[in-house]
């Protein structure tokens, strides 16, 4: 969900009724995601998975 957030700029609600989930739960992963970050090795998996959904995207993302 925070992938989805970041990478590909979909709101909260959109990502939500992707995942089959309220916004709020969305809301709540991106957080916890964030704070996560803080940790060294956390922060590297999801900066490799921001570049593979980048580069998979490429050419397809709305400006």
């Amino acid at each position: 969900m925070y992938v989805t957030h970041v990478v590909l700029g979909l709101s909260m609600t959109e990502i939500g009724k992707g995942f089959g989930r309220d916004r709020t739960t969305v809301m709540h992963a991106c957080h916890l995601v964030e704070d996560l970050r803080d940790d060294d090795d956390f922060d590297q998996i999801i900066a490799r998975a921001e570049h593979i959904v980048t580069a998979a995207f490429r050419g397809r993302m709305p400006v």
